[in-house]
């Protein structure tokens, strides 16, 4: 029987599926406004008023991402195992009675501390040739939450998606607050469900090691010196070599510093170990024409520059390997306008690689704020974040900006490969 619980209300929000429901015709009386949602939507799906199958549908959609902000992505070890429906369809019937790869029945799925993990729904696409393209399990599991009086029962779902195009598992989760036990917290059910595929359906994940650190080193490099390229007087710091090298001479000649050495041409210099003065004097320039730009200018105007990101924040290891943190001194200034990053900017490149990147897309409605996180070898993490209604086209922008500098460092590796073969 159709049945609309408290749990799928909290897991989807009922403001949500309070304006699903008006937009489709279906507005309170004056008899039921004060009515709980719970009663009323299952005096809908009672009176055959509410189509099970658009509002599973909507369901399905709230629940794969929604408030499912964080993720985990693995890598397939065996991208091309697991590609037909034989493959599934066994461990299915067998683990949770479920004899289709299309079903939909969410409003049918409940469970409770005897049957803790169900199947509540799945969608598979097919290629033509009968492979498998794409699989979404959403599974629902039994937790508690801590109430004002003990232990409430509750239930979790955990989208996960095996994209056999990208080679790639995803494992999303709520971060939801007042859990009651650590093994239902959102990054242990994450790893619980990465091994439950491993164990039931034979899904093989391989390590990123450090490809992912490289990848938003590279990310981060490129979107940052795009923006630079859209300042007019950032492009012209090149052609002030002379200037500047005119400049530390002059310093050089008329203070008496202790550190000066002779270089092979007779020339005193200021040793790098003292300080690299030269660059120093264009960090200043850097700094000067940037917060020239943007001087007065809002963080909106920025998408006039026609950027495809804005990075808001990184964390790297550098070469003395001391944690870094860098981040706009405030929500509207961007990385590359603060005076820390600037100063900073060679240590970061030097270190080719970021632990944790933090960027703001475009978006139709507001921005999306992403946390790209690659601290841990095993997966990618990305935190979708603030308050945004996130939907798969977010999740699709994500994966595709991550993929755009994954492939350019995959094939700058082939080409070095094959420069050191000869």
């Amino acid at each position: 029987m159709a049945y609309l619980s408290e749990s799928i209300i909290t897991n989807v929000g009922s403001d949500y599926i309070e304006q699903y429901l008006n937009k489709n015709g279906l507005k309170r009386s004056e008899e039921v406004k004060g009515q709980d949602l719970v009663y009323w939507a299952n005096d809908l799906l009672q009176n055959q008023r509410i189509n099970i199958e658009k509002f599973e549908d909507f369901l399905f959609e709230e629940l794969f991402w929604g408030k499912r902000k964080s993720i985990h992505i693995y890598k397939l070890d065996s991208p091309n195992k697991n590609k037909y429906k034989g493959d599934w369809l066994p461990v299915l019937q067998e683990k949770y009675n479920v004899d289709s790869m299309k079903f939909n029945a969410i409003l049918e799925t409940h469970i409770n501390r005897e049957e803790p993990r169900k199947i509540a729904a799945i969608h598979s696409e097919e290629n033509y040739k009968g492979e498998l393209v794409r699989v979404q399990i959403l599974f629902v599991s039994y937790i508690q939450v801590n109430g004002e009086n003990g232990y409430l029962d509750s239930s979790s779902y955990i989208p996960v998606e095996v994209d056999f195009e990208r080679k790639i598992m995803l494992i999303k989760a709520w971060n939801r607050q007042k859990v009651a036990h650590d093994e239902n917290k959102v990054n242990q059910m994450m790893d619980h469900y990465r091994k439950l595929m491993a164990s039931q359906f034979n899904i093989s994940i391989r390590n990123y090691m450090s490809e992912h650190k490289k990848v938003l080193f590279s990310m981060s490099k490129k979107l940052i010196y795009e923006a630079y390229s859209h300042i007019p007087n950032y492009n012209r710091i090149a052609s002030l070599n002379q200037c500047i090298q005119n400049f530390v001479d002059e310093i050089v000649h008329k203070i008496d510093l202790e550190n000066v050495i002779v270089d092979s041409r007779g020339k005193e210099i200021i040793p790098d170990d003292v300080m690299e003065f030269d660059e120093e004097i264009k960090n200043v320039i850097e700094g000067l024409v940037i917060s020239d730009h943007f001087y007065n200018k809002k963080f909106d105007e920025i998408w006039t520059m026609g950027l495809e990101a804005v990075v808001a924040k990184v964390k790297f290891n550098d070469n003395e390997q001391v944690l870094t943190s860098l981040s706009g001194e405030n929500t509207s200034v961007p990385i590359f306008c603060t005076k820390t990053f600037i100063n900073l900017k060679k240590r970061m490149e030097e270190s080719e690689r970021i632990e944790t990147l933090w960027i703001t897309m475009d978006r139709k409605h507001g921005n999306l704020n992403l946390k790209f996180d690659a601290t841990n070898p095993e997966y990618l993490e990305i935190l979708i974040k603030y308050g945004i209604r996130f939907n798969q086209e977010d999740m699709d922008s994500a994966l595709e900006i991550y993929k755009k500098y994954e492939s350019k460092i995959i094939t700058e590796a082939k080409v070095n490969n094959q420069v050191a073969i000869g």
